[in-house]
């Protein structure tokens, strides 16, 4: 193919993928205009239906205010009246009832219900918008979810507000608006068949949905869905499919300003593309038929001019198939012949050939001596001869032989070619060279392996046998001739011969353990006995495997051992002998913790079935629980590591019960390390039970002084060592050691810890024990002890002395809060009236005796605090009195009093204050009240203000309690002209039963 055709068939392909970009790039920007233009429809629609509905709520919420005014004001007719207006006012079917529930949730007025009796009660108590006005969780109009009618089955709106007379919750009024009158006013707004408007609360749930309606009433958009309302943005669009009716849609959303609602507006997005897409695949088909017809042309100049050179291309292909075969051939490929001067010649080589010789590709330089070089010494003249045969002979040629790598890597080669006279004559040997090595490794090492298995059993002295399963016979070596005293090859044999020569007490498990073994594969080895040439028996230890099978699975060949165990059968049947005879029980344990052997006490302590064994019965039957089994597990660690171990532990009996044995376990052979264990076990129950009883007593006994609730100290007959103690005595005494330090310790060594009134406590005798009772003794930090002594005597003889300590500090606590609540408010913590009268005629006797000039008394009352009260409830006005306390506690001095006389009405007393200091302290209460706000709850935020008498105590007063009357009036004083003032009492002042 020439240059200037490749060129103009370049030129040509350009000019068409230039043509295509630009008519795509057109359709792609006509999709983008469609799609910004819809995106903007459906944003402008979805704010046009969100200010509608807003406009719709506040008519309505204009409509409940009106009616909620005309409720409140207690007149039916105008109220039923205001009703029927706004039923008129509206489109028929918009509202299904408009109702009224009181405080309790019990219908009382229903527009459906007008002039008719109700034979039962209507409650809404367990409606959502009810429930949200009864705990003042929503204070204006509530939009609750869509509700089901109980009877008429029909959907609603419920709205509601909360009604309230004279600042109560007196119940709720109810609007129950029809979702159909807000879809008739949805469904006009968009034409489209699968266009469609929601309304959705916050939380997802549907109000109105213009298609398959009744089908979302009651559900909510899926969380997925409500996660694209983003909560701080007003508005938004996306783009989904809806499960309802898988319609793919341009949504967009805007929230409904003051409402917490949703106007979400969605196109059909097939409907806006399908017509734009219509056209453009028209555009496209056309525009495809043209470049067709030109690429036809121009493909069909290439073609003509790709069949001058594709003759050419197929010789070369030729060429390149058949050395891409020669690459993935196993080995080198080679052709070789001789030319007419008697030279060796390589015409043909692939480079697999030079690399198994470990050489460059070259031919020229590996012809002759330098293939010779590279083969190892010993094969050199071997090669070359067969080499020299083939050509003389112009036959086949095969040889195997070793070649020498550069890296002095040996590596075996196969050779192998085939002569071939060409056409014009010369003959031409084609052949493969490829690597055996691996196969001659093997092969020697299948060799060495025979050769280690046949100085094997020589070593060992097993006996070698062949049974050819097919014909029956059995074929034996010297060795298992020699074991039974015959000479090698005695007698001829076959199956039944061999089974002749076996103890009859062992023939059939022998027959059996085969039968297995060719059966299910598994293992032939047993122990049993064969008759010796002097008629006797000798154990011979078997093994065997099938080596051959047929296709059918059927054996065909079977190899085997004997061995010669009569020796080591004598010696386990000696030492079994010796263990059954001895008083200990006698175990040995495998390495999967399984009994492998049992002396006869062992099998008849635990009643082990010796069917089992070896190996039937595990370790874990001996134990009475998996935990003690886990445990005792443990001790494997220690044993293996010191090649012994012992422990006293507890096994089951066969009647379930627990049983004592000292264990001791050793390795059976600590150098083999094969997990086998020898557990020597002796009986100690009796002992054990015996020990365990007497420390139990001794426990239970310290138990009790241990836990006993009083400090215990107990010393010799002497007085001088302590012989017992427990914990309670520490704490009791605060001492900073253990008890277990008491122990031992000498009496005096403890009285120096104690302070000198306890400690000459502690140290009477046992005269003076007897007569001292109890005492009380204070210690340091404000703890009291209270100690009792008491004598110990055992047949009237002295043999120690016990102190017995009881923490008297909770006590003496209590007595000091007693007194103290006596004289304390219990809701504000202050004093109360009857402490500080108590400290006003202290203050009285001061100024009496002239150690205070003088002193302020200003008494104080809330204002109005009934109607808190009243209003609030009596947990308000508690908050409310608390609130005062803290205002009147800033600013006092320590000489200072502040205290509540009851109710409302507070005390405070300024010491050394005259009448000055006084007002203006009283001033600053006042303004200070005035200016504070309680945060009451639902209740909201309180104000309040407190009414101030003041008077100056003096020397001339002839009591505390007068001062307090002249105070009084100085506060009626206050509260009859306007309250929230301060009043300083003057002789000029009216009395209390004047005014």
């Amino acid at each position: 193919m020439t240059i200037a055709i490749w060129a103009g068939m370049g030129c040509v392909l350009l000019a068409i993928v230039a043509y295509w970009s630009v008519l795509l790039s057109s359709h792609q920007t006509q999709r983008g205009f469609i799609a910004s233009q819809s995106w903007l429809r459906v944003s402008q629609m979805s704010h046009a239906v969100s200010v509608q509905v807003q406009t719709l709520l506040a008519g309505l919420e204009h409509t409940m205010r009106a009616l909620e005014s005309e409720y409140e004001d207690d007149r039916a007719d105008d109220f039923q009246h205001a009703i029927q207006n706004t039923y008129d006012a509206y489109p028929p079917g918009t509202f299904l009832q408009i109702a009224v529930a009181d405080a309790s949730g019990d219908i009382v007025y229903s527009n459906l219900q007008v002039g008719v009796e109700s034979a039962f009660k209507v409650s809404i108590r367990d409606r959502e918008h009810f429930r949200v006005h009864a705990d003042r969780e929503i204070m204006g109009t509530y939009i609750s979810h869509p509700v089901q009618g109980r009877v008429s089955g029909r959907w609603t709106i419920q709205l509601s507000r909360a009604l309230y007379r004279k600042g109560r919750f007196s119940g709720v009024l109810v609007l129950s608006l029809s979702p159909e009158y807000i879809l008739r006013y949805l469904q006009a707004i968009f034409d489209g068949p699968r266009d469609i408007v929601m309304l959705l609360r916050d939380d997802g749930s549907y109000l109105v949905r213009t298609r398959q309606y009744e089908e979302v009433m009651g559900t909510a958009v899926s969380e997925q869905h409500l996660s694209l309302f983003a909560q701080d943005r007003s508005e938004g669009t996306y783009e989904i499919a809806t499960a309802l009716d898988g319609t793919t849609r341009l949504y967009a959303w805007s929230r409904v300003s003051g409402y917490p609602l949703i106007a979400v507006t969605g196109l059909d997005r097939q409907a806006i593309f399908d017509p734009l897409d219509a056209s453009l695949r028209q555009s496209l088909m056309r525009n495809a038929a043209g470049t067709a017809v030109l690429l036809l042309a121009a493909l069909l100049t290439v073609w003509l001019a790709r069949q001058r050179s594709l003759s050419e291309r197929l010789r070369l292909q030729s060429e390149q198939r058949f050395a891409q075969m020669a690459q993935e051939v196993p080995g080198g490929l080679f052709q070789f012949q001789v030319d007419a001067a008697g030279r060796f010649l390589l015409p043909f080589t692939t480079p697999a050939f030079f690399a198994l010789h470990g050489a460059q590709s070259d031919r020229t330089s590996f012809l002759g001596n330098a293939l010779l070089q590279r083969v190892h010494p010993e094969d050199q003249t071997a090669l070359a001869a067969s080499v020299r045969a083939s050509v003389d002979a112009q036959g086949v040629w095969e040889c195997k032989y070793r070649v020498l790598l550069p890296d002095g890597q040996l590596r075996w080669l196969h050779g192998h070619a085939r002569p071939q006279r060409e056409e014009d004559g010369p003959l031409i040997w084609h052949g493969y060279v490829h690597d055996i090595t691996q196969d001659q490794a093997m092969q020697e090492t299948i060799r060495m392996s025979e050769e280690r298995l046949r100085l094997t059993m020589g070593a060992v002295r097993d006996g070698l046998w062949h049974w050819d399963c097919r014909s029956g016979h059995v074929e034996w070596d010297a060795r298992c001739f020699e074991m039974l005293g015959f000479g090698d090859q005695a007698f001829s044999m076959d199956f039944d011969t061999f089974c002749s020569l076996v103890h009859p007490a062992d023939r059939a498990r022998m027959q059996e353990r085969l039968r297995q073994h060719i059966d299910s594969g598994i293992d032939y080895r047993l122990e049993m006995r064969m008759r010796t040439a002097q008629h006797g028996w000798l154990w011979v230890e078997s093994r065997g495997e099938v080596t051959q099978r047929h296709a059918d699975g059927t054996p065909e060949r079977m190899l085997g051992t004997h061995t010669d165990i009569q020796q080591r059968v004598e010696q386990s049947r000696l030492i079994k002998a010796l263990l059954d005879r001895g008083s200990a029980l006698i175990v040995m344990a495998g390495p999967h913790r399984e009994i492998l052997y049992a002396n006869e006490r062992a099998l008849q302590t635990f009643q082990i079935d010796t069917r089992r064994l070896p190996g039937g019965v595990p370790l874990r039957a001996l134990h009475i629980s998996d935990d003690s089994f886990e445990r005792f597990s443990q001790l494997y660690g220690q044993l293996n590591a010191q090649g012994t171990v012992r422990s006293e532990w507890i096994l089951r009996m066969p009647s379930g019960t627990g049983h004592w044995f000292d264990m001791q376990g050793s390795l059976l052979d600590p150098e083999a390390d094969d997990g086998r264990v020898i557990w020597t076990m002796i009986d100690t129950d009796a002992r054990r039970r015996a020990e365990t009883a007497l420390a139990q007593t001794q426990r239970r006994l310290e138990a009790i002084i241990d836990r006993f609730p009083a400090g215990i100290l107990v010393t010799d007959a002497c007085g001088q060592q302590i012989i017992a103690a427990n914990r309670m005595l520490g704490s009791v005494l605060g001492l900073d050691m253990a008890v277990e330090a008491l122990h031992g310790l000498t009496m005096n060594a403890l009285l120096q810890r104690l302070p000198s009134s306890l400690a000459s406590a502690l140290a009477q005798d046992t005269a003076a024990l007897e007569v001292s009772g109890r005492s009380l003794h204070e210690l340091p930090g404000g703890h009291y002890v209270e100690i009792e002594g008491v004598p110990l005597r055992d047949a009237g003889q002295s043999i120690g002395h016990c102190w017995v300590l009881h923490d008297a500090t909770e006590r003496q606590r209590r007595e000091s809060q007693l007194e103290t609540l006596a004289l304390t408010d219990g809701l504000t913590g202050i004093p109360n009236r009857r402490a500080f009268l108590e400290r006003l005629d202290m203050e009285m006797s001061h100024i009496h005796s002239g150690l205070v000039p003088c002193a302020a008394l200003i008494l104080l009352d809330i204002d109005c605090f009934k109607q808190v009260n009243d209003s609030y409830g009596h947990a308000v006005g508690d908050v409310v009195l608390k609130d005062l306390v803290t205002a009147l506690g800033h600013g006092l001095r320590k000489e200072d009093m502040v205290g509540r006389l009851g109710g409302e009405e507070f005390v405070l007393l300024l010491s050394g204050a005259d009448a000055g200091a006084g007002m203006r302290r009283a001033e600053q209460l006042r303004e200070m009240v005035d200016a504070r706000r309680v945060d009451a709850g639902k209740a909201g935020v309180l104000r309040y203000t407190i009414s101030l008498g003041v008077y100056e105590m003096r020397s001339t007063d002839p009591s505390g309690q007068v001062c307090l009357e002249r105070a009084d009036a100085a506060l009626y004083y206050s509260k009859r002209h306007g309250r929230n003032r301060s009043t300083l009492w003057t002789e000029a002042l009216p009395a209390i039963e004047k005014v």
